[in-house]
């Protein structure tokens, strides 16, 4: 019996993947929002704006 409930405190493969995939937008999200601001303060202040470019996630193939 512990073994069942041991492997019922586990989540399932599909909901694991949903988590990536939710923190993966949450991070892309965040980045997004980041170079927008910085664009747009460098845009009120008349100047280019030195947003580094990140890298991608994760590719698919």
């Amino acid at each position: 019996m512990e073994s069942e409930t041991a492997a019922n405190d586990q989540p399932a493969p599909i909901e694991q993947a949903r988590t990536e995939r939710l923190r993966q937008a949450a991070v892309s999200y965040s980045a997004a929002l980041r170079r927008a601001r910085a664009e747009c303060a460098a845009r009120e202040a008349g100047t280019a704006a030195a947003v580094p470019q990140t890298t991608p996630l994760c590719r698919t193939a």
